[in-house]
């Protein structure tokens, strides 16, 4: 009997040390958590005692420290993108308000001839619209960014959308003496998305061939897989390659000089309606000075 009650006392001194050291070892952790916060150190947690589920925690919380750190990098990376941003922003909105103001006072000059006053109020409206284009591009931004919920999907026929779309806008690249290479499919090709953003999508595309596009842009659709891609190749010999990988961020535009010909919202507003509609971008490349860009739309099932 004296036996049994000594081993029972032995088990339990053994668990009252281990329980001693267990606590003393959470006491370490505490003060290193404290003293990583206070000093604002790097430094990781670490467990003196050999035991597998102290380590496992110590392993747990050193992963987290690492991933606010990551979190507070990435948004303080945020922070100076948006500054950046709204500082470019900026310039772009009062780049054609500045040229506004300056033909109207031109055209206002008391021996202005009224040939010279009609042609600069001509071109204050020039500048007006291109203000508005701007406004308008930051309002759908604003109204994409703030909407969680998904678009309306209905069954399109991609190529009479993409018909019409060209159809309006024919006129401008006539008037930049730009010919299209067209290569559509000859029946319908039967997407899900919603009609006016995938309208939309195909605009700020051809919109964007505008800005850039010299002689001729090739246009072609085709279905591969699950996918309708809308293929568009122009020769953008003032691109680089550094661009590319930029060209569908918020507010980038590959003008340098910022002189107010675009937001750099066209392409990002493509990539974010592409995105709640499971639609992709397929390819952004430059070769031989040719700019390619092939999005995919979801074919409907």
């Amino acid at each position: 009997m004296n036996w049994i009650l000594f081993g029972v006392c032995i088990i339990a001194l053994i668990f009252a040390v281990r329980l001693f050291r267990l606590k003393r070892q959470l006491r370490n952790i505490t003060a290193q958590l404290n003293k990583r916060t206070n000093e604002n150190t790097a430094k990781k947690i670490t467990v003196a005692l050999i035991d597998r589920d102290l380590s496992q925690l110590a392993a747990a919380i050193n992963r987290n420290l690492d991933f606010q750190k990551k979190l507070r990098i990435d948004m303080r990376r945020s922070e100076l993108k948006l500054k950046d941003s709204i500082a470019s922003l900026s310039h772009d909105l009062r780049t054609p308000l500045t040229s506004i103001l300056g033909y109207l006072q031109l055209s206002l000059e008391p021996g202005c001839p009224s040939g010279k006053r009609r042609d600069y109020l001509e071109t204050a409206d020039d500048k007006a619209h291109t203000l508005k284009s701007m406004i308008g591009s930051l309002y759908e931004l604003s109204a994409l960014d703030i909407r969680e919920t998904p678009l309306q999907a209905e069954k399109i026929d991609l190529n009479l959308l993409l018909g019409d779309v060209l159809a309006g806008q024919y006129e401008a690249f006539q008037r930049l003496g730009i010919t299209l290479k067209l290569n559509l499919s000859g029946h319908p090709v039967w997407i899900s998305g919603d009609p006016v953003a995938c309208t939309r999508v195909i605009q700020n595309l051809l919109n964007n061939s505008l800005r850039y596009a010299k002689q001729n842009v090739e246009i072609r659709l085709q279905e591969e897989g699950d996918y309708a891609f809308f293929s568009i190749c122009n020769p953008a010999p003032n691109l680089k390659d550094e661009d590319i990988k930029h060209l569908f961020e918020r507010f980038y535009t590959a003008d340098k000089s910022r002189s107010g010909k675009g937001s750099g919202l066209g392409l990002y507003i493509v990539k974010t309606l592409l995105e709640k509609m499971n639609g992709k971008i397929a390819d952004v490349s430059l070769r031989e000075h040719v700019l390619h860009i092939k999005v995919g739309f979801l074919l409907s099932q």
